[in-house]
């Protein structure tokens, strides 16, 4: 069996999420004898968006109350449940299939995201849901489905397919040159304000920007001004077991001895075995300022 994608924390993510779950299905019990419980369910929303549909984690339906559940295993971004696009429109997918056959007056979406310890509950009306749906979210899908309407940059262009080229990213980016990039000493408090909360979106537009162009040169496109060239490496060894052997032989120890680093200590003993031998000696240092 080809377990070279395991580790123990994504084992441990699984299990804990799976517990979860488990408790939200005793609490629905509680309303209902018999709730319904779905796992990875599709949800089909095109009654508001075009062709809209999505994949439901866990959805779990009782009298009074449907529950959508969302695993996150990233790390990276940090995500909310509250008035969360995605889960709203999962909501509204499931509330096509059940709305007729349970009496739901309350909607709970949850994202669950373990490796940022976070566990983020949204409740709200099914009134208001359909609300939100028919005032906001059909008009502006539409506009979206006819290619109309406005394009809005922020942190959720890192995950468009267009973001490299994209002109209103280009542009929103761009008006920072409004600045001319003056020294900070020569900036206004609100000049330096605004820029802290616009640059790291500038950092990877730009960042984009270079990756795009570097495939696109690799794969064949010439960019006036620019050459594709053979950047820096490190010498490395072709074969570790042969050197290993051909040192030793030669008389001489080939292996660094270190203690293993904390992640891989706790991937060697466990989760809990780690903390009961080695929990009274790990401590975490105060981390390196920074501004949020």
């Amino acid at each position: 069996e080809n377990l070279s994608y395991y580790s123990e924390e994504m084992e441990d993510c699984a299990n804990d999420y799976a517990a979860y779950v488990l408790e939200l299905v005793e609490v629905a019990k509680k309303n209902s004898s018999d709730p319904v419980i779905l796992i990875e369910q599709r949800l089909d929303y095109s009654r508001f968006v075009e062709s809209g549909f999505g994949t439901g984690d866990c959805v779990i339906v009782a009298d009074g109350t449907l529950t959508i559940v969302d695993y996150k295993h990233g790390r990276g971004i940090l995500v909310e449940a509250e008035n969360n696009p995605q889960m709203m429109l999962y909501a509204l997918g499931a509330l096509e299939i059940f709305d007729g056959i349970y009496d739901i007056e309350t909607v709970c979406m949850t994202i669950y995201q373990p490796r940022r310890s976070s566990v983020s509950t949204f409740t709200l009306s099914k009134d208001d849901l359909y609300q939100w749906a028919e005032d906001t979210l059909t008009p502006a899908a539409e506009l979206a489905y006819a290619g109309n309407g406005d394009y809005q940059c922020g942190e959720w262009c890192q995950f468009c397919k267009a973001k490299h080229d994209c002109r209103e990213r280009a542009e929103y980016n761009l008006e920072l040159a409004k600045f001319d990039f003056r020294l900070p000493p020569l900036l206004t408090d609100e000049d330096v304000e605004e820029i802290l909360g616009r640059i790291d979106g500038l950092v990877s537009w730009a960042n984009d920007i270079k990756e795009y162009a570097l495939q696109a040169a690799v794969g064949g496109k010439e960019w006036h001004g620019w050459k594709l060239v053979e950047g820096r490496s490190n010498r490395r060894y072709t074969d570790e077991v042969v050197v290993a052997e051909v040192v030793t032989a030669a008389g001489f120890d080939p292996y660094e001895h270190k203690v293993m680093g904390v992640t891989a200590m706790t991937s060697l003993l466990g989760k809990k075995r780690f903390e009961e031998v080695l929990g009274g000696y790990i401590e975490k240092p105060q981390g390196k300022p920074t501004l949020v």
